[in-house]
């Protein structure tokens, strides 16, 4: 479930961050930056978020990750200007470079080698498809609620949700920290 929710963001930022910051007048050059600030933080930090839950475990940066993410994404409708909104994005960025590494590894953790194939190809199935039901729930909420807001809402309460189902119910998965 975690996998599948922290798509969602993705969705949002992939779709709704171009839109929302043109309605919010900003340029299209400055939309890219907001954007490319996402992808870059996101992408940068997985070098050392990866090899943090090599140390500190696997469930404990998850929870947080998807804590941090949600908060990025609620941060967006609570500020202004090119300089808020990038750091908002770079907070979820950040998140999300907590969880991307990091859920995947939980997966290869707990699995045989003989079916880790498998087992992460049976993960990323049910993960890539929280872009198509995100992208579906994005629709939906903004379509209901007459506007974009909605959908920030929901996707960052969906994170925070699934971050106490994910702390309540998972465990660390790390061998040597299990």
């Amino acid at each position: 479930q975690a996998g599948l929710v922290e798509k969602f963001v993705d969705a949002l930022v992939w779709v709704f961050y171009p839109v929302y910051l043109f309605q919010q007048n900003l340029s299209l050059p400055h939309i890219g930056w907001v954007v490319g600030v996402y992808g870059f933080v996101w992408g940068g930090s997985q070098l050392f978020t990866g090899k943090l839950s090599d140390h500190l475990g696997r469930h404990r940066l998850n929870v947080i990750g998807m804590i941090v993410c949600g908060t990025g994404v609620a941060m967006m409708l609570l500020g202004f200007g090119i300089t808020w909104w990038s750091t908002a994005a770079a907070v979820s960025g950040i998140g999300m470079a907590l969880l991307y590494p990091n859920l995947s590894a939980a997966v290869a953790d707990i699995a045989h080698p003989n079916w880790r194939g498998s087992a992460i190809g049976i993960y990323r199935f049910w993960r890539d498809l929280g872009y198509g039901i995100g992208a579906l729930g994005l629709g939906l909420v903004a379509s209901l609620s007459g506007g974009m807001t909605a959908a920030f809402w929901f996707v960052a309460l969906s994170m925070l949700f699934s971050a106490a189902v994910l702390w309540l119910w998972g465990e660390e998965t790390h061998p040597r920290l299990n």
